[in-house]
């Protein structure tokens, strides 16, 4: 079961962050466990069975004991997962990388209480190798050598596979933010496409051609130099190996 822990100073944010995680997780059969807590203070007191695997928390008014804090509990458990609020005008120090990942949230309303704590659990599913998505009623994990690329229509983005498509609700925005966490190349070609490298064959100003035949628009030249960066930039990390991207 994923333990989840909440940690702000008001009662009635407590309650009400807490009832919604609970609520949005009921709604996908899903059980996790929820801690309150209302200070840095009596997050350290947790015990080490009890170490979160994602935390909610506030940094808008830090003293220094919560970032003390989280560095102890990531310690704890490496795998730990921040989502924290902060104030228009913070400024996160350097060392707040070795607390990644860590996602800001801009506030602590429904929808971005559900959309983050769909980003954490399906990181915490995932492995290095593979990544996990909703259809009701069940979550999938796929491995990343099988994903080809993500497309998005709206709310809903498409996952095509070598031997398998789906549809799920997520926004390619945060598929892309998912990405960023492990070791694959998935690159961004147009707002509605993500696509994995290893199935590029050959790409153009206006198109990239996949290694199954299908041809996918190239919406701005931002995502084309982009595109080209990084598929140079591979093809120098391969020397003494013929150029596997080919530019028409």
């Amino acid at each position: 079961m994923i333990k989840f822990a909440v940690c702000y100073g008001h009662d009635e944010q407590l309650d009400f962050v807490k009832n919604e995680l609970i609520k949005y997780f009921r709604q996908r059969d899903v059980q996790i466990a929820v801690r309150c807590y209302h200070n840095a203070c009596e997050l350290q007191n947790c015990p080490e069975c009890g170490c979160p695997d994602i935390l909610f928390y506030d940094m808008e008014r830090d003293d220094g004991l919560m970032r003390d804090t989280m560095m102890r509990l990531k310690r704890i458990n490496p795998r730990l997962i921040s989502i924290v609020t902060r104030g228009h005008d913070y400024t996160p120090p350097a060392e707040d990388v070795l607390l990644e990942p860590l996602y800001v949230m801009p506030d602590k309303s429904r929808k971005h209480l559900w959309t983050y704590a769909a980003i954490a659990y399906e990181t915490i599913l995932d492995d290095s190798d593979s990544f996990s998505y909703y259809v009701r009623p069940e979550y999938f994990h796929i491995p990343i050598r099988e994903i080809r690329y993500f497309a998005s229509e709206g709310r809903r983005t498409h996952i095509v596979c070598t031997d398998r498509r789906d549809t799920f609700y997520q926004k390619l925005d945060m598929v892309e933010l998912l990405l960023r966490q492990k070791d694959c190349q998935f690159l961004r070609i147009h707002k509605s496409y993500l696509v994995n490298a290893g199935y590029i064959s050959g790409y153009s100003r206006d198109y990239v051609m996949l290694t199954t035949g299908e041809q996918l628009r190239i919406s701005r030249y931002e995502y084309y130099k982009s595109l080209n960066g990084h598929l140079q930039n591979l093809k120098s990390t391969r020397p003494g190996r013929r150029p596997r991207y080919m530019e028409w």
